[in-house]
């Protein structure tokens, strides 16, 4: 009998949990059969200096395997990779964001394959809402999974439970879910985008609001997940102004955030605009109390994530939109340089880099494969990538490879790129920005 402990039954009293009972599988789901537990050899990567950018492909595949969920709507993902050299990029599957129907799937991009393998179903209780996942490996071979899960009948993802499992071989079997979070509650949407600390501290942020604004919560854990804080429960709502304080909760929701080099703490959001920019969160105590500000970039809106990270080689890496309209993606455009000096205004998926520690940004470059039709999912639909116009929509996920590759999935389509692409700007794409 399989291990992966994708099923579980779930035990609960007055509005808690208080036990999981995992269901083994008779045969293992397709992305834990046939992982290699050898670890990677990186050396065969693309050269760090040169610049390196893959044409996006898709990782949200429907399962061949018969009996395996698969519906209409396929969102709100996360990836991480793993020690063998795999991917593993998990989401969530449904009709309606609010049903009990809702699950989460998983596939596994295996070292040396250019697509993806059929999904499968990763984590699910019978009859609830399991909505909001992060996947995230620690650098030391503990993969970590984190996922809310609604009441037993519950719709939407208001109150969640906050649960934990971690795999040691590549994703392929897991320990039981633990409910860290066992109170049905809320500020327990997980959010992609977990951090280990220097020091050893796991954060795991959450939103703190089931709406578009009221911020993301922080939840902590100083001894390798056994038990967790949130030191903004309890706690009123902060008002995200400028110059503004708050107590355990960062501005925006969907937050991402990072360790800066003196310790502190730094988040941008979506939602809770300060002075109509993206707000932007600072922590000197490790997520207990927070000041505001308005960031550089514009703010964003439904059905778009962004993220933020600190690139191995150092400096911050910031992914995002140039427009928080979905719908009219050209109402919002941004000024970027290309390699020649020359400017032009991009429209959507961009990144930009700081190698100050956040005060500035100096790098801003479109994600644009350039050309070519895509469908990129929920929230996007198709689009038509040209040199200045990019995936306008999508909840951003990301992981960098110890090789340097930058892997960047949106809510269906896998981007790979480096540094020194994003250093060495677009091709000189300005006259062609004036003709169109």
């Amino acid at each position: 009998m399989s291990s992966t402990y994708r099923h579980f039954d779930v035990q609960e009293a007055d509005g808690r949990v208080v036990a999981t009972m995992p269901r083994p599988d008779a045969v293992p789901p397709r992305w834990a059969r046939e992982a290699t537990q050898q670890a990677a050899d990186w050396t065969g990567a693309p050269d760090a200096d040169k610049p390196f950018f893959k044409s996006p492909i898709v990782f949200v595949l429907p399962p061949d395997d018969a009996g395996e969920p698969f519906h209409s709507h396929n969102h709100q993902p996360s990836i991480t990779w793993l020690p063998n050299g795999d991917l593993l990029a998990i989401w969530y599957s449904t009709s309606a964001e609010q049903g009990t129907e809702l699950t989460v799937l998983a596939s596994r991009l295996r070292a040396g394959q250019d697509a993806w393998d059929p999904s499968s179903e990763f984590f699910k209780a019978a009859n609830r809402n399991m909505h909001g996942s992060a996947i995230f490996h620690d650098g030391r071979g503990a993969i970590y999974h984190f996922n809310g899960m609604g009441p037993d009948g519950g719709r939407g993802w208001a109150k969640l439970a906050l649960l934990m499992r971690i795999s040691r071989d590549n994703g392929v079997t897991w320990t039981p879910p633990q409910a860290i979070g066992p109170q049905i509650t809320g500020r327990h949407q997980v959010i992609s985008g977990t951090v280990m600390t220097n020091a050893g501290v796991l954060l795991q942020n959450c939103d703190a609001v089931p709406g578009g604004n009221g911020g993301t919560a922080l939840h902590i854990s100083r001894d390798g997940g056994k038990t967790w804080t949130d030191p903004g429960e309890g706690q009123p709502p902060p008002q995200f102004v400028q110059g503004g304080t708050g107590r355990g909760t960062i501005a925006g929701i969907h937050a991402g955030f990072v360790e800066l080099q003196d310790g502190r703490l730094m988040a941008l959001g979506r939602g809770d605009s300060i002075d109509g920019r993206m707000p932007m969160s600072l922590s000197a105590d490790l997520g207990v109390t927070w000041t505001y500000r308005a960031s550089p970039f514009p703010p964003i809106g439904g059905g778009q994530r962004l993220v933020l990270k600190r690139l191995q080689e150092g400096p911050l890496l910031f992914v995002s939109f140039t427009s928080g309209n979905r719908s009219k993606p050209e109402a919002g455009g941004m000024t970027f340089t290309d390699r020649n000096g020359h400017e032009f205004v991009g429209h959507g998926l961009f990144a930009a880099l700081s190698f100050d520690e956040g005060e500035t940004w100096p790098i801003r470059k479109l994600l644009t494969p350039g050309s070519g039709d895509y469908d990129g999912g929920a929230h996007t639909g198709r689009f038509t990538a040209t040199p200045t116009r990019a995936e306008h929509a999508g909840y951003l996920a990301a992981t960098q490879t110890p090789d340097g590759v930058i892997h960047l999935i949106s809510s269906r389509l896998h981007y790979r790129f480096n540094l020194a692409w994003l250093r060495n700007g677009p091709p000189t794409i300005a006259a062609e920005a004036d003709r169109e």
